[in-house]
């Protein structure tokens, strides 16, 4: 009679210890954090990059643009206060720079109020009088001085508009966000939301607005609607992931497809093609696409957060031994 020798035992089946959990902690408070930062830091920087601050007009001598920005970027940071809650708790996010994008964050944030404040002060007109006007340097950056100063500031700038995306990426624990189309996602909203502001303020100031704004704007959000299917059609089966695709297409269907990819960044990409090619559209386009970018910016922000797991936690079911 020939036995069958038995084979080494095999390991035992992994077990689901514990289902995928939605979190709960990220959510209004941090979306519209995320979306100040992003149009605050961006509207600096679209202005300063296509020298277009001095036709935005100016209050007191100051670029209206510029004081725009820095009450932005405040009102954000309030938020984040507010989101961190207790003051301990908000030194700690802080003063943590080698691990936190938060703190990094922070610190790039003041570094830019303080020198796109330092930027502009020259300009400052009180009572007929300039009391700055003897500093080295211009609101508008003409001298070396001036140039130094504007590169930091913008430097800080982009910092401003690309933590936010760091944040959720660098959050290893939800699988939805842990990828760098969250970043690029979050940037190119940024500078589509910033682009469309520039454009209305020069509607507002009665400026004209060039084909440049038009097809930075439409570049924006095509680059934009790329990477966010490219993250909805990659890694669907990462464990965490599938939750959150699952809770985007069945409770945020219509807000997310019909609000942000459609509303929020299909019909600006056209209009903003239309502008490029037909000048006499532009105000109402400007206001059209502010409109629809921020909101769409917001809604993206938002609903990236809502849809956020943690992924299931499993282990081998253990024996015990006789």
């Amino acid at each position: 009679m020939t036995t069958v020798a038995a084979g080494p035992p095999r390991p035992p089946a992994p077990i689901e210890l514990m289902p995928a959990v939605l979190q709960h902690e990220w959510d209004l408070y941090h979306a519209t954090w995320f979306t100040l930062m992003g149009v605050g830091g961006g509207i600096f920087l679209v202005a300063r990059l296509l020298r277009v601050e001095r036709e935005l007009g100016g209050w007191r001598g100051l670029p209206v643009v510029d004081l725009v920005s820095f009450v932005v970027i405040s009102v954000g940071g309030l938020i984040l206060l507010w989101s961190l809650g207790r003051p301990l708790r908000f030194l700690r996010a802080v003063l943590k720079p080698q691990t936190s994008w938060i703190s990094r964050g922070a610190i790039a944030d003041f570094i830019f109020l303080v020198f796109g404040g330092v930027l502009i002060l020259p300009g400052l007109t009180v009572g007929g009088r300039t009391p700055f006007a003897g500093l080295p340097w211009d609101p508008w950056a003409t001298t070396t001085p001036g140039r130094v100063i504007e590169a930091l500031a913008l430097a800080s700038a982009v910092v401003v508009i690309v933590y936010a995306g760091l944040v959720l990426a660098d959050k290893a624990a939800v699988t939805f966000w842990r990828s760098w189309a969250i970043p690029a996602q979050f940037m190119l909203s940024s500078l589509a939301m910033s682009t469309a502001t520039v454009m209305l303020l020069a509607t507002l100031n009665g400026a004209p607005i060039d084909a440049r704004e038009c097809w930075l704007l439409a570049c924006s959000l095509l680059l934009l609607l790329v990477s966010i299917v490219w993250h909805l059609v990659t890694d669907i089966d990462r464990p965490g992931k599938v939750e959150s695709l699952l809770r985007l297409w069945s409770t945020y269907g219509v807000a997310f497809f019909g609000g942000v990819l459609a509303v929020g960044t299909v019909l600006p990409t056209l209009l903003a093609v239309l502008g490029a090619v037909a000048p006499g559209a532009r105000d109402a386009i400007g206001v059209i696409g502010f409109v629809t970018t921020v909101a769409g910016g917001f809604a993206l922000r938002l609903l990236t957060l809502r849809v956020g797991y943690f992924p299931p936690v499993s282990g081998a079911l253990r024996v015990p031994k006789r």
